[in-house]
């Protein structure tokens, strides 16, 4: 998979780019951890039917949308992300 991290939206926009609810789940959670934060990664596998991209606030949380498509199928996963956690961590201590 190939990762931007420009910020600037692919030329084949996922899914969870142009969704209206996807728009307003994106407002959303900016509004509440405090407007934009470093610029956004995203990754989509050669066959461009999966893929991935997380958009970071000005606190230290991200929000992540794992996209997929199959024919005229779309499914999004919205995952928020609290600050220094990292994917597949256990919230209890060691």
């Amino acid at each position: 998979m190939q990762q931007d991290k420009s910020g600037n939206a692919p030329q084949d926009t996922p899914p969870g780019d142009v969704s209206p609810d996807s728009q307003d789940r994106i407002q959303d959670f900016m509004n509440r951890h405090g407007g934009p934060g470093s610029p956004r990664r995203q990754s989509t596998d050669p066959s461009g039917y999966r893929g991935w991209y997380e958009i970071y606030a000005a606190d230290g949380y991200r929000l992540r949308c794992d996209w997929s498509r199959l024919g005229g199928r779309q499914e999004l996963k919205f995952s928020e992300i609290g600050p220094h956690k990292t994917e597949g961590a256990s919230d209890s201590p060691a």
